[in-house]
């Protein structure tokens, strides 16, 4: 399933690259959550929950592009992912340009949780991975 699992998540993504949340590649009960402090932090749930998650981000940020950078598959049906987003947050103006990170679980086919990191390096720290430096 792995192969697949990042197949999957890097299909999602791509449909956010073109402003689509794509519900159907995910769970009719999926979750998602982010990190505390985030300006869109959840939880959100369901399919309806996942449109309003994207439309609560394209409150905050405008012009918002998002690029999948790197997708790890763990065996286990979660995938880790380190995105990079572009965009001006709307009240502020000010620039956003820079890594996220996240943690997205696959059950029997379909993207059941989806759990934001605000870097790469907590996600992956977060699902275990080895960090640099680490004596792992």
């Amino acid at each position: 399933m792995s192969a697949e699992s990042v197949e999957l998540v890097t299909g999602w993504f791509e449909g956010f690259e073109r402003g689509e949340v794509s519900p159907e590649l995910c769970d009719p009960e999926i979750v998602i959550r982010n990190w505390e402090g985030s300006p869109v932090r959840g939880p959100y749930r369901g399919h309806q929950g996942l449109r309003q998650w994207w439309a609560d981000f394209a409150d905050v940020i405008e012009d918002v592009h998002m690029e999948l950078k790197e997708a790890i598959d763990l065996d286990d049906g979660r995938v880790v992912t380190t995105q990079h987003l572009v965009g001006r947050f709307r009240l502020t103006g000010i620039e956003v340009d820079g890594p996220w990170g996240s943690i997205v679980t696959v059950r029997e086919g379909k993207i059941v949780s989806a759990t934001g990191y605000a870097t790469p390096g907590q996600a992956k720290k977060a699902a275990g991975l080895p960090q640099p430096g680490s004596a792992r």
